[in-house]
């Protein structure tokens, strides 16, 4: 008989887990208080990129993977996942960031833009070939997929592990849920705010920390980001936050006034020190949170190391 395994939580990390214990058979439920399109996932500017995990290196192999899981999905359009240019801009007066993320990049997905091609301020220009996650169209798609292998969505908010005493396996996703259900104070939200302009997919994904900056042309909408604020446990927008956020767009790509403003949104990252993937001594518990604004790049290879912990609970 096979184990019974439930999962708390429905965002990325939770779905990620329940893709590949489903692959193994095992009996999978998924306790969430929402499900797509009303989580954070669905909010995310969900391209692969080492943001929030540069420090650690456990994240190499966990990216890696990931890449390599979106990089296959892309030859399916109906993933909502698709191999696009990235633009990743260096000003001048930068502390040289190439040690930190360039090693977390696959083999040969990252070249620098000759110096003489490069516009005035910038000191270095990278172009990356990353995934392309469109959450919109992804996250429904993975979700399709696990309701075909019989795994169980149940909208229920869970506030103590002891609710979930007849599994066999408790892997907790529930991201800044476990503040309360581990009392772990360690894990803070990081509010991004973001506008939403007429899209141009022709574009490539852009990302300027400095300024700082970042455009990501979906098919529904081009996002243009973004905020970074530490502790704020409000999930809401501010007009002059996302007017500020569109001048400095404008101020670096003037013929983005030309696409009509057509939203915006907030969402709260879950941001830890250090990614928890661990189970947790003398318990069924493997815990999988802290992800930060990682959460799509750090998937699918979390997941993997999930999936291992599980096989090893008797």
């Amino acid at each position: 008989m096979s184990k019974k395994v439930a999962i708390v939580g429905a965002g990325i990390s939770g779905l990620s887990c329940a893709y590949f214990l489903s692959e193994k058979n095992y009996n999978i439920t998924v306790f969430a208080k929402d499900f797509s399109p009303n989580i954070t996932s669905n909010r995310a500017a969900a391209f692969w990129f080492p943001y929030h995990i540069r420090n650690d290196k456990r994240g190499i192999n966990w990216c890696r993977h990931s890449y390599n899981f979106y990089e296959e999905l892309s030859k399916d359009a109906n993933t909502g996942i698709s191999m696009k240019q990235l633009i990743k801009v260096l000003r001048d007066g930068v502390v040289e960031e190439e040690p930190v993320w360039i090693e977390f990049m696959p083999p040969g997905a990252c070249k620098i833009i000759p110096q003489d091609e490069l516009p005035p301020g910038v000191f270095k220009t990278y172009e990356v070939l990353v995934p392309l996650i469109e959450t919109q169209l992804f996250l429904p798609y993975l979700q399709n997929i696990l309701l075909d292998r019989n795994v169980v969505f149940k909208q229920k908010a869970i506030n103590n592990f002891n609710e979930l005493s007849s599994f066999d396996v408790i892997i907790n996703c529930s991201a800044l849920g476990a503040r309360e259900l581990c009392n772990d104070k360690t894990v803070i939200p990081v509010r991004g705010q973001i506008a939403l302009i007429e899209t141009d997919t022709s574009r490539p994904v852009y990302l300027d920390n400095e300024m700082p900056l970042y455009l990501v042309p979906r098919k529904d909408a081009m996002i243009v980001g973004g905020t970074y604020e530490e502790n704020v446990f409000e999930e809401k927008t501010e007009p002059a936050t996302i007017e500020r956020i569109l001048n400095i767009a404008y101020k670096t790509f003037p013929e983005l006034k030309q696409q009509k403003v057509i939203g915006s949104w907030a969402g709260l990252r879950p941001y830890r020190n250090e990614v928890r993937v661990e189970h947790e001594a003398g318990t069924n518990i493997i815990h999988n949170y802290g992800h930060g604004g990682s959460g799509f790049t750090l998937a699918f290879g979390c997941a993997e190391e999930v999936l291992r912990l599980t096989e090893n609970i008797k």
